[in-house]
């Protein structure tokens, strides 16, 4: 692997620095920052794949980090707890305020923590940077070791970030006038948004509102974050408040969310009471897939859908998932890989047929076995978009729930742990737009089976 396909985790480093300068900028610059402006472009049209055939409302929820655990440990977003005790879109009456104010001594010791936190993220912003250096003053391909090396660094620098802006959230909401962490919530809710990274930016987002800025986006941003993560009443009392008009930010994907919320709240309670079987059997097979944005590990639904997972498994175990990349990155929608040669052509040389399709709802964060488009779906409504029993090797990763109505594609595992790292991939794309810059993508570095029942996996398959 060439040092080329190492550059893309610079963008975090920079946006890291970025931060910390605004950390340690004055009074001025502070107030000058409150205002979080998320605005984002919107999601590429013509980037849809072959799990893209489908209306144009989508996607699923996971995990809520806590402080600064190890990945392995993180728990999915799909746990986190709904926060309907906090405010969501309107400032708490003056005597509600004083009922529920946090004592000097809470203030101090919240203070503490955000001090820390900070400290701990520039201490591994600056070891980050200074893998980076090492890596450009390399000579020749960069060795495996190496680019294990540089993934868990800048996989630290993230966990150090996402601590420092859950205490920012806790500090706010106990401090309403605290200039510092109100500038860091401000820049750490845009780069949250701007890189669909939900953990977290439900609370920051209603910090701010409660703090007394009256910006709509950040009631587009709660929102948003709610529906993702599996908090349903936040999520309808901020999008409610969506404007019908505009592109910019978030706005359209939350037009789409608020259209499925009913829907997806109903699949959501479904899908909670089948995650409770399986954490109490704890039984499921996982993989951990070590990327260049640092490790993920995943859980297979092997109960609904075995030979997806047979296949899976077996091309894991065959070292077919090492050095793929990351080929096609959509905001707001999906990673997808399992394209050995980047170009979206590329299988395991066999197809699976369809199995579960609609059994498990897609959420944030759940694993999509990809099939090919129907070329006569966009004229003509009544035929699938998808070809069926055309999966084989590529699959998506959610970055927003999908429609639950949409029942052609078979979701086959979930995320439990690194959503951070899916969330700042790069935006690769396979159809590039004119002069556009090009955008090198992440990749999976190696595929690992972590578990696995007590049997042999090998998957039925037909020919291409």
């Amino acid at each position: 692997m060439s040092l080329r396909i190492l550059a893309a985790p610079l963008l975090l480093a920079i946006c890291l620095t970025n931060l910390a300068a605004a950390q340690e900028s004055d009074g001025d610059q502070a107030a000058a920052a409150e205002t979080p402006a998320a605005a984002e472009q919107p999601p590429a049209e013509d980037a849809k794949p072959a799990a893209e055939e489908k209306p144009a409302e989508e996607k699923p929820a996971e995990e809520k980090p806590a402080e600064e655990k190890p990945a392995a440990e993180e728990k999915p977003a799909a746990e986190e707890k709904p926060a309907a005790d906090k405010p969501a879109a309107e400032e708490k009456p003056a005597a509600e305020d004083e009922k529920t104010a946090a004592s000097p001594e809470e203030v101090k010791k919240l203070q503490a923590v955000f001090d820390q936190r900070v400290k701990e993220w520039r201490k591994a912003t600056q070891e980050f940077w200074a893998e980076v250096n090492e890596f450009h003053t390399a000579g020749g391909d960069v060795k495996f070791s190496e680019q294990i090396r540089w993934a868990e660094r800048e996989s630290a620098t993230r966990d150090a970030m996402q601590a420092a802006f859950l205490a920012a959230s806790d500090l706010v909401f106990a401090d309403h006038e605290n200039r510092d962490a109100r500038t860091f919530m401000a820049q750490s809710i845009l780069y949250h948004a701007q890189n669909d990274w939900y953990e977290g930016l439900k609370d920051a987002a209603l910090a701010m509102l409660e703090v007394g800025i009256k910006d709509v986006q950040l009631n587009v941003i709660a929102g948003v974050a709610a529906a993702a993560t599996g908090d349903f009443e936040v999520a309808k009392e901020n999008l409610k408040l969506t404007p019908a008009e505009g592109d910019e930010g978030l706005l359209k994907v939350a037009r789409r969310m608020n259209f499925m919320l009913d829907p997806l709240q109903e699949a959501w309670e479904k899908e909670q009471k089948i995650r409770q079987a399986e954490a109490e059997a704890d039984d499921l097979p996982r993989v951990l897939l070590k990327t260049t944005r640092g490790d993920v590990l995943v859980e297979l639904f092997e109960n609904e859908a075995p030979n997806t997972v047979a296949s899976f498994i077996s091309l894991v175990e065959d070292g077919f998932y090492s050095n793929v990349p990351f080929y096609q990155v959509v905001e707001h929608e999906f990673a997808q890989t399992g394209d050995r040669d980047g170009d979206g052509s590329g299988t395991a040389d066999y197809r699976v047929r369809d199995e579960a399709t609609g059994e498990r709802g897609i959420f944030r964060g759940s694993l999509v076995l990809a099939k090919i488009p129907n070329p006569n779906a966009a004229h003509n409504p009544d035929v699938p978009g998808t070809i069926p029993d055309t999966g084989s090797s590529q699959f998506l990763i959610t970055l927003l729930p999908f429609n639950p109505d949409y029942k052609e594609l078979c979701c086959f595992g979930r995320v439990i742990s690194g959503m951070g790292a899916i969330s700042t991939l790069n935006r690769a794309k396979v159809e590039k737009e004119k002069d556009a810059p090009v955008v090198l993508p992440d990749s999976i570095i190696e595929a690992e089976v972590v578990r696995k029942r007590d049997h042999e996996y090998k998957p039925e398959t037909l020919p291409y």
